[in-house]
């Protein structure tokens, strides 16, 4: 999709001056790094560390900023055209192709949003304003935040990017970002204002601006009393009609031809119930046009519904009695099949647009239509997304196969480690030797077990390596021994770096393990008695394996019961973050495991709510495969990653109202009913 000349020349002026940001956001982060006071000498060392860090890879911080924003915005200018050429199903080969969410990559998004929000909440008003040109710039007709490319979300993103070549360790990029943050939010206040000024020079009128006024948590207002899954609503609804005799059959907010129709039914429907029912589905139907979640498409689509349901409604008194209905099944079928895949060109969209086209011309055509015909047309959706999801099933297998491999390895990494684990309950050895034995060398056995097979030569070398170098760090004090351990180093070192080659450990790890082991047979090749008090009781061994192997796992950090709706939310704020009680691990397990193939869920990630349906579980449950917003390429995540994300509120149910709900509640705010 071509990019609009001025849309152009604003985002490279902007770009332009970002050489200049950056440099400033790294003196001020230095400032803030080098200023400790009230730290702990801990915390002080830390900050010394990433100022020292910081200083010495500055040019690389800047360049790689630049690069990153550059990309993210060229990635924002192109997103339509991108979407289209991706329409098309990637070959999926295994989980190299998927994009695997683990926790970490979860805890890097969290920190992202967080950034995003600090940004954000410090130059809202200039941000809004800008929005409000950057919508003229694009051509939209109505101001919103997509319209800019240059968002906090792609600042906070480069900013991580930026952080990496600093340090690698997660905890000092996290603390690092947050830092630099802080500087960049204030310094984009201003800029942002400063170009709003120079658009305004230079003849550019904003964009009329429109706004969601969020009530404060104090004042958010109950749920509303026209609940439509309560028995009855709607005719509860009902009795509200505001009517007047021989007018208002239909709503201003529909379509011209469609008032039309409805304007013959309005002047049989002589009694006031029949009157009230025409301006309750009229003004139902204007809302469920006007909706924001419903792509543009499928309005067209449920308007040509709005007839047949009249003739439904003024004939079938149970359409008002229950939200089961058909007539209403049906429409939040629509609403909630459409909101799923937002992208537009998303083959999948394009499909089950044709099928509710088809669908509702079927109805539409039906000259006595009832309540049997919704229920007909309601059940050909459902076959057919029962079919769409079966499709997109099949063209998942060879990344599906992939998971099943991966769950396969860990379950047996696991269940080595543990024997490994018993097996070293007697045995003198340092931490990193424990860790190297239970954690690494219990990965090269399951790989080699999967790859080989358990009963190959590779795999039983593998096995024997654990027993000679279990033997070599704790050789009896005799010189025969030592004359073995002379003799048994060549060849089990080299096997050490066999193994881990075949997991792929990194280079820095295969030397630590080296370098501890060189040190512990050094020692060992002494002749002389080993000091009596390296020695430690089997009961000390456990408990130091325990120590050592398990650990504790790292308390999560929870969002905080709130009343605001998250899901709805552009990024999550960062005050919203729980700092004291996660979620019970039990209740996110249950959640966890309720889900099911076809289950669709919003997801927080990458610093924005996407859209996901459910394609497949692992037999064990330890990894999920999802269909993605971007057809054919479906991303997986860990349970670990998946609980972590529900823990946060950060995994929420597609969308929090149904359509025929969202409608209802949008016409008693637009009729001041109490609700």
């Amino acid at each position: 999709m071509p990019i609009a000349s001025l849309m152009q020349r604003f985002v490279h002026d902007e770009l332009s001056r970002c050489a200049d940001l950056i440099a400033r956001v790294q003196a001020g982060t230095l400032q803030l790094l080098r200023d400790g006071a009230g730290l702990g000498s801990s915390e002080r060392a830390v900050q010394a560390e990433l100022s020292e860090g910081l200083q010495r890879h500055a040019e690389a911080f800047q360049t790689e900023f630049a690069r990153a924003l550059r990309e993210r915005v060229a990635d924002e200018l192109n997103e339509a055209e991108r979407h289209q050429t991706l329409a098309a199903p990637a070959a999926l080969g295994g989980l190299g192709t998927l994009e695997l969410m683990d926790e970490s990559r979860v805890e890097s998004d969290i920190e992202i949003s967080r950034a995003t929000q600090l940004i954000d909440h410090t130059a809202e008003w200039e941000l809004r304003e800008l929005q409000t040109f950057t919508s003229t710039l694009s051509g939209q007709t109505h101001v919103s935040a997509e319209s800019n490319p240059l968002r906090p979300l792609v600042y906070a993103s480069a900013l991580w990017q930026a952080t990496g070549v600093v340090t690698a360790d997660p905890a000092r990029r996290a603390l690092l970002l947050r830092t630099a943050a802080g500087v960049i939010a204030g310094l984009l206040k201003n800029a942002w204002a400063a170009a709003c000024t120079r658009l305004e020079s230079q003849g550019i009128e904003p964009g009329v601006y429109r706004t969601v006024l969020l009530t404060p948590a104090s004042n958010v207002p109950a749920a509303p009393a026209f609940d439509v899954t309560r028995p009855g609503a709607f005719s509860a609804l009902l009795a509200g009609m505001p009517v007047a005799e021989g007018t208002q059959a239909a709503s201003s907010a529909e379509p011209s031809e469609l008032r039309l129709s409805l304007a013959p039914m309005a002047s049989l429907a002589g009694g006031q119930h029949e009157r009230q029912v025409v301006e309750l589905l009229s003004r139902l139907f204007g809302r469920i046009q006007s909706d924001p979640q419903l792509p543009a498409a499928f309005r067209a689509v449920l308007a040509r519904l709005q007839v047949s349901a009249l003739n439904v409604a003024l004939k079938d008194r149970s359409l008002l009695d229950s939200h089961e209905h058909p007539v209403w099944q049906l429409m939040d079928r629509v609403g909630q099949a459409a909101s799923a895949w937002p992208q537009a060109g998303d083959p999948r969209a394009v499909a089950l647009l044709g099928c509710c086209a088809a669908a509702a011309e079927q109805v539409s055509q039906a000259a006595e239509p009832d309540a049997a015909l919704f229920k007909r047309v309601l059940g050909r959706i459902d076959v057919f997304l029962a079919e769409q999801l079966a499709t997109q099933q099949r063209e998942a297998q060879p990344a599906v196969h992939a998971l099943m491999q991966a769950e396969r390895r860990e379950l047996l990494e696991q269940m080595l480690s543990q024997r490994l684990v018993d097996q070293m309950v007697p045995v003198r050895a340092s931490p990193g030797v424990r860790r190297f034995v239970t954690g690494s060398w219990a990965r090269v056995l399951a790989e080699s077990m999967l790859r080989f097979g358990e009963q190959s030569e590779l795999t039983r070398t593998y096995l024997k390596t654990v027993d000679d170098l279990l033997w070599s760090v704790q050789i009896p004090d005799h010189p025969q021994s030592r004359q073995r351990l002379l003799s048994l180093l060549p060849g089990l070192l080299q096997r050490l770096r066999d193994g881990m080659a075949l997991v792929g450990l990194p280079p820095a790890e295969q030397q630590a393990v080296l370098d501890e082991l060189m040190a512990v047979h050094t020692e060992a090749l002494r002749p002389g008695q080993r000091a009596a008090s390296a020695a430690l009781t089997p009961e000390q061994i456990v408990q130091r394996m325990r120590d050592e192997v398990v650990g504790e796992q790292p308390s999560h950090k929870a969002f905080a019961d709130s009343l605001i709706d998250l899901s709805s939310m552009e990024t999550v704020p960062a005050e919203l973050l729980d700092t004291d009680a996660p979620a019970p691990a039990g209740d996110a397990a249950r959640r966890i495991d309720a889900l099911r193939a076809g289950d669709s869920r919003r997801l927080f990630v990458r610093g924005r709510w996407s859209r996901a349906q459910l394609l497949w579980r692992s037999e064990h449950g330890l990894f999920f495969l999802f269909a993605g917003e971007t057809p054919g390429r479906p991303h997986s995540i860990t349970r670990r990653a998946l609980e972590r994300l529900n823990s946060a509120a950060l995994l929420l149910p597609l969308e929090p109202a149904s359509l025929v709900q969202r409608a209802v509640d949008a016409m008693l705010r637009e009729l001041s009913l109490p609700a």
